[in-house]
Order: structure tokens, then sequence, then C-alpha cells
């Protein structure tokens, strides 16, 4: 092995530092099995100030990168279970919704997987066109005339921008759509878009102030989007 002085920039003038030691070492990670008389003399603190050998420092950081990397591996394997269980239930949502026959249909589908499935507390489909006398739906109405209800402007505003989004419960624009609910605090706000016409928005809420927030991940309500904008355009035409 060539000797520290010829893989460094240290000169006879320009002594070693610690990161030209360092860069050495890591370029030369066999220069202990070289020199191992070196490690007798190496000592490393503890937290606790006591001392400690080279070797045992390495074996405990290696112990925490093992278990650091164990941890990781579990929340990748949880996240996935939690990823494969969405998908069953998304599944199956998808699958009412495409056997849905008129707008009551829809809507039952959409309740009985979010309040059935996924522990929401409360929903609402607000439509952006009229409907039809059979169109009796609890949780079915239209905003088509924001002029005759002060708050149907409102809701129609939720679906300005075409994707999911989670916000506090607003209270003096949504009480009307959910009357039977006294308590809800969180709502995801699902516009449904077909190509780029809006055709309403789905109001999901949950009692649970922390159950639809800003750090929840959109990516299956706006997949739940694109299929019920395009299932709401197949039963409106």
């Amino acid at each position: 092995m060539s000797k520290i002085k010829s893989n460094t920039t240290a000169t006879k003038d320009e002594p070693l530092n610690a990161d030209a030691v360092a860069s050495y070492l890591r370029q030369n990670p066999d220069f202990f099995n070289q020199y191992s008389s070196l490690l007798a003399d190496i000592e490393l603190a503890h937290d606790c100030g006591q001392a400690t050998s080279l070797i045992e420092r390495q074996t405990q950081v290696m112990r925490q990168k093992i278990k650091d990397n164990a941890d990781r591996m579990s929340d990748i394997l949880t996240t996935a279970r939690r990823n494969d269980v969405q998908f069953e239930k998304t599944k199956r949502l998808v699958i009412t919704l495409a056997a849905a026959a008129n707008l009551n249909d829809l809507t039952e589908a959409l309740k009985q997987s979010f309040i059935g499935e996924f522990h929401a507390d409360a929903v609402h489909l607000a439509i952006f066109s009229g409907l039809n006398v059979t169109d009796t739906h609890p949780c079915l109405s239209s905003a088509e005339h924001p002029e005759e209800n002060t708050y149907n402007a409102e809701i129609k505003a939720l679906a300005s921008n075409n994707w999911a989004y989670c916000q506090d419960f607003k209270v003096t624009s949504m009480s009307h759509l959910f009357v039977h609910h006294s308590k809800l605090k969180s709502s995801a706000i699902v516009p449904l878009y077909l190509a780029d016409q809006p055709l309403g928005v789905l109001i999901i809420a949950s009692n649970c102030a922390d159950h639809y927030s800003d750090q929840l991940d959109t990516l299956f309500l706006n997949h739940v989007a694109a299929v019920t904008g395009r299932c709401l355009g197949r039963i409106q035409v």
C-alpha cells in the first residue's frame, strides 16, 4: 500500500488535516487490516462518556443501521397492506358505480362505500343540472340555479378546480346539505368533471377534525372522481 502522503494533497509545508485523513481512510477501507495494531490505540466516546473500541463502535453503528432499515421496511409493508385494502374497497366501489342506472343508484353507491367502508359520517352529491322527479335520494341535490339559493353559488365554487382536496367543514355553506348531521368537522371535496365540463361536486364529511386534513393523499379521491364523472355523464345523457 502507498503511504498516506502520496494519496493526499499534503506536503512537507502543509500538514495533514482531519478531512484529508478521513478522505484517505474512505478511499482505503482495508487500511486497518494492514495496521491492525492501531485499533488498540483508538478510542471513541460513548454518549455516556465512557470509552469504547472502534470495533465496538462500528458494531453499534451497524446495529442502528439494521434497526433503521428494519423500521423502514416495516413502514413500507404497512403502507403496502393499507394500499391493498384500499384498492379492494375502490374496486368494489367502481364496480357498483358502473352498474348504476340512475342518480339514486349512483348516490347510494357513493354513500355505502364512503360511510360503510371508508368510515366517513356523511356524503352528499350536488349536481350542476336539474333533477328529475324520480331523483329523490336524500343525499342528492341540485345546485343548478345559484340565484335561487344563497349557498348554491358557494357549492358550485367548490368545483372551481378539477382535483380533490380537503378542508374544514364549512358550516355556513354546507350545513343545509347535511340537515341530519350537527357534528361534522372535516370534509373532502371531490369535483366531478367530464372532460373540462363540471358536472357536480361530491362532499364527504366526518365528525373527526383530522379525518380529512391537508395531509391526506387525494390520489384515491381523484380516481373516484374520474370514474364518478364518467358514470354521471352516462346517466345524464
